[in-house]
C-alpha cells in the first residue's frame, strides 16, 4: 500500500472517529435557542430561562456526546431526572 494511501485512510479513520463525540457550535446554538423560546413561557425571564437550557444542554452533551444520538433519544431525555433537575431548580429559585 502507498503511503499516500495509508495517510488517507489514516485521515479518514480519524475524521470518523472524531465526529463521534461531537456537538456543533451550530447545533448547541440552535437547540438553546429552541429551548429558550419554550422555556421563557414557564421561567418567567429570559434569564431563567437561559439558565434552564445552559444545564440541559450540559447534561444532554454529558449523556450524549454525539448529537445524533441526543436526537435520536428525545423520548428518553423528555423524561430523563436530571433534565428534569435542570427544571426543578430554576422553579424552586
Amino acid at each position: 500500500m502507498s503511503r499516500l494511501k495509508q495517510i488517507s485512510i489514516l485521515l479518514l479513520i480519524g475524521s470518523l472517529a472524531s465526529c463521534t463525540d461531537f456537538w456543533s457550535g451550530s447545533t448547541q446554538r440552535k437547540f438553546h435557542e429552541a429551548c429558550a423560546d419554550e422555556a421563557i413561557k414557564w421561567a418567567g425571564t429570559p434569564e431563567k430561562a437561559d439558565v434552564y437550557c445552559n444545564c440541559v444542554l450540559k447534561k444532554m452533551m454529558k449523556k450524549y456526546p454525539n448529537e445524533e444520538d441526543a436526537f435520536t433519544h428525545m423520548d428518553k431525555l423528555a423524561q430523563d431526572t436530571d433534565l428534569m433537575n435542570c427544571k426543578q431548580e430554576i422553579i424552586n429559585k
